[in-house]
C-alpha cells in the first residue's frame, strides 16, 4: 500500500465517524492554534521594534505620556501612566529652547487611514503628522521634490510628502505626482515629495506612509492626542546625559516636585530592544510547557480513539489478513490515519490561530506577522504527535491473528 492509497483509507475511515473525529483534533486545534496565534503577534511586535529602531537609529530617545512595553512589564505601572497628562506640541517647543545636550528635538503623532488620489485608494496608510526636523532623526532621501519646512508647520501648510509604494499606488500612470492633491481625512494636500523606496525590515514594509506637518495633523484628525517628543543627542556617548537633562527640564515643565512621580516616560531603543527581548523570550518560555500539555493530552485522545478504532474494525483487519495483507501494511494503513489526523488538527489549528492573531490585530494596537517558522513547527509537531501516539494503535492491529479477528466479526 502506497502512502496516497494510504490517506484515502484515512480519509474514508475517519468521514464514517465525523463527531469522534472532530473531538479527536481538538487537542491539536487548540494547541496548535494557541502557539500560531501567539507567534504571529509576538513575531508582528517584533518586527515593529526592529523597524522603529532602524528608522530612528541608537542616538534618539523619546519622551511619551505612556510606557507601552510597561503593559507587559508592569501593568500596575502602565495602569497609573494612563492618568498622565498628554504631551503637547509646546513642550517639545520647551526642550528645544532649553536642551543643551540635544542637536535637534522633533515631535511626532500618527494614526493610520484611507487616502484617495481621484478615481485611487490606498488603505491602511500610516499618516504621520512631524515638526520639520525629522529629517535630522530619520534618514527619508528624497526621489522627488523637498521635505517639510518650518514654515510648512508653522502655517499648518496641507502639504504631504508621500512614501514611494502610496505614490505608486495613488498616481500609477504619473511618473512624477509633485504638484498634484491627494485627499486625507476629508482635505485636499498637496504633494511636495516622494521619499525613496526603503528595503523591507523582517517582511515589513516601510513604504506605506505619508508625512504632513503635524499642525495640519492635528486640524484634519484633532488635537486631543498626545504627542510623542524625539530627542536626537549631539553626542551618542552623552546619551544618559541627555536623558537626565531631558528628564530634569520636563519636571519642571510639568512643575513636578522632588518626590512626585513621573508622570512621563523616557525610551530609548537599547532599553526598548532589551525589555521586549526579555518579554518575548519570557512569552515563549511560558508558552511551550503550556502548549505541550495541549498537544500531550491531544495525542493521547487520539491514541485512545485510534485504540477504539481498532477494536471496531477488527474483522476488516481480519479479512484484508485472509486476502494476504502483511502486517507491515496493516501497520502502515493505522499509523497513517494517525498522522493524517493530527495533521488535520495541526492544519485547522494553524487556520484558526492566523485568524485569531488577525482578528486582535484589527481591534488592538498589537501587529500581526505571519512567522514562517511557526507554521512548519506546528505541521512538524502534529506529524510526530500521530506518529508517536498513532503507534501503539497500529501495533495491536498489525498483532491480531486474522482467525481470531474473522470470528471476532
Amino acid at each position: 500500500m502506497n502512502l496516497f492509497e494510504g490517506v484515502l483509507i484515512a480519509l474514508g475511515s475517519l468521514r464514517g465517524n465525523k463527531l469522534r473525529t472532530f473531538l479527536t483534533l481538538l487537542g491539536n486545534i487548540v494547541g496548535t492554534m494557541s502557539v500560531i496565534a501567539v507567534v504571529s503577534l509576538i513575531y508582528g511586535a517584533d518586527r515593529y521594534v526592529s523597524t522603529v529602531v532602524l528608522d530612528e537609529g541608537t542616538d534618539v530617545f523619546t519622551i511619551s505620556r505612556i510606557d507601552g512595553v510597561q503593559f507587559l512589564t508592569d501593568f500596575e505601572a502602565f495602569l497609573e501612566s494612563l492618568s498622565n497628562p498628554d504631551l503637547e506640541l509646546s513642550d517639545r517647543d520647551w526642550l528645544r529652547a532649553n536642551l543643551e545636550e540635544a542637536r535637534a528635538v522633533g515631535a511626532v503623532v500618527s494614526r493610520r487611514d484611507n487616502m484617495r488620489a481621484g478615481g485611487n485608494r490606498q488603505k491602511n496608510v500610516n499618516i504621520r503628522g512631524l515638526t520639520s526636523d525629522y529629517t535630522t532623526m530619520e534618514d527619508l532621501p528624497l526621489i522627488l521634490g523637498r521635505h517639510l519646512t518650518p514654515l510648512d508647520v508653522s502655517q499648518s501648510r496641507q502639504v504631504v510628502v508621500l512614501g514611494s509604494e502610496v505614490a505608486e499606488n495613488l498616481f500609477p500612470r504619473r511618473a512624477n505626482p509633485l504638484g498634484l492633491e491627494v485627499k486625507i481625512g476629508g482635505r485636499h494636500f498637496k504633494v511636495i515629495g516622494v521619499v525613496q523606496e526603503r528595503a523591507m525590515v523582517v517582511g515589513n514594509n516601510r513604504n506605506q506612509f505619508a508625512v504632513i506637518p503635524l499642525t495640519s495633523w492635528q486640524k484634519v484628525f484633532g488635537s486631543g492626542e498626545s504627542v510623542d517628543i524625539k530627542v536626537a543627542v549631539r553626542d551618542l556617548n552623552r546619551l544618559e546625559a541627555a536623558k537626565d537633562e531631558a528628564v530634569f527640564m520636563m519636571r519642571m515643565r510639568h512643575r513636578l516636585r522632588p518626590l512626585d512621580r513621573q508622570d512621563f516616560s523616557v525610551q530609548t531603543s537599547d532599553q526598548l530592544l532589551s525589555i521586549w527581548s526579555a518579554v518575548s523570550k519570557s512569552v515563549y518560555a511560558a508558552l511551550v510547557p503550556l502548549v505541550g500539555i495541549s498537544l500531550v493530552v491531544g495525542g493521547i485522545v487520539l491514541m485512545n480513539i485510534m485504540l477504539v478504532s481498532v477494536t471496531e474494525r477488527t474483522r476488516e483487519v481480519g479479512v484484508r489478513k485472509a486476502l494476504g495483507a502483511s502486517r507491515r501494511s496493516i501497520l502502515w494503513q493505522f499509523l497513517v490515519e494517525a498522522i493524517t489526523l493530527s495533521l488535520m488538527g495541526g492544519v485547522l489549528g494553524i487556520l484558526i490561530g492566523l485568524l485569531i492573531a488577525w482578528v486582535i490585530s484589527l481591534v488592538s494596537p498589537l501587529p500581526f506577522a505571519v512567522a514562517g517558522w511557526s507554521i512548519v513547527l506546528g505541521l512538524v509537531t502534529t506529524f510526530v504527535i500521530g506518529g508517536v501516539f498513532g503507534t501503539l494503535p497500529a501495533w495491536k492491529a498489525a498483532g491480531l491473528d486474522p482467525v481470531e479477528a474473522l470470528y471476532h466479526g
